[in-house]
């Protein structure tokens, strides 16, 4: 399920594009291409042009503008304007190379983060978080799927939500997934955590999450993945990888920030019994220390 549009602002349409390439089909990954590859320029052309420069027919051009989340392509020219100048000017950091110094490695690591987050808040939409936080005070029990740095995100989100009261539980092998996945309720909600949104293993998973008609809330930086379609929710992240894909940099960030947005919103939402449950975890805490 793709992301659901409320009142709130539209993202970044640059942002929007890139989240949902490797699942365009092949008239559209044109527009997209085309697009992204002439920015400054597409923002002055006709429909007529974008299509002709693009080899697709402008019905094409519009129906990838509405497989975006946009009225049009009017609209998306507007939105591509306003992120044009907003990221006018700004300073690229290249990838991290072989030999960066140390002082260049903080730089860029810095500056990647900063990237993904400022990019994540972009793409979140208030009306999908705000539904989300809704389904996890609901819960009768709250599960978080991810394998690999997604499986430590998830991890983290567990541990969050116990020290509030939650009935919550951290999923990280196949297995478990699978056989808990099996026992779920229409009461239970899972967090699906994956940056590409492809994971086999997952996929599989919420599958059998689905049939049990448990809720999924979706965290991933592909919206057009297989992950989106089996979620209820979709909360979408934007991730500034390096060539070092393997330790995930940013999606790591990206995610961690968004599980920290629905933590503190179901906090607040029970302000006094979050405050109760956080004074006896940490005065049990404290007594560990030296």
């Amino acid at each position: 399920m793709t992301q659901m549009r409320g009142k709130d602002s539209l993202p970044n349409g640059i942002l929007m594009i890139k989240s949902q390439l490797t699942s365009l089909k092949p008239a559209k990954r044109r527009v997209a291409d085309y697009i992204l590859d002439n920015i400054n320029e597409v923002i002055h052309l006709s429909i007529t042009k974008m299509a002709e420069n693009a080899g697709v027919s402008e019905a094409t051009v519009v129906k990838f503008c509405q497989h975006i989340g946009y009225s049009g392509y009017q609209e998306l020219k507007i939105i591509l304007a306003q992120a044009g100048k907003k990221e006018h000017g700004e300073y690229i950091y290249g990838e991290i190379e072989a030999n960066d110094n140390i002082n260049i490695i903080i730089e860029k690591i810095f500056h990647i983060y900063s990237k993904s987050l400022s990019n994540t808040k972009e793409l979140l939409q208030n009306t999908n978080v705000k539904t989300s936080i809704e389904m996890i005070l609901k819960a009768r029990r709250l599960y978080f799927f991810g394998f690999g740095a997604s499986g430590i995100v998830a991890e983290d989100a567990d541990l969050k939500f116990k020290r509030i009261n939650y009935i919550s539980e951290a999923l990280t092998d196949n297995h478990r997934q699978k056989t808990i996945g099996a026992l779920l309720t229409r009461e239970d909600v899972v967090i699906a955590i994956s940056d590409s949104g492809r994971t086999k293993e997952l996929i599989e998973s919420l599958k059998i999450v689905k049939n049990a008609m448990a809720k999924v809330i979706a965290i991933t930086s592909n919206l057009g993945s297989p992950i989106t379609k089996l979620a209820d929710i979709t909360l979408l992240t934007s991730s500034q990888e390096t060539p070092f894909r393997g330790s995930a940099l940013a999606s790591r960030m990206a995610q961690l920030a968004v599980i920290d947005v629905l933590f503190l919103g179901v906090a607040t939402a029970e302000y006094d019994k979050t405050l109760e449950a956080l004074n006896k975890t940490r005065l049990v805490m404290r007594e560990s220390k030296l």
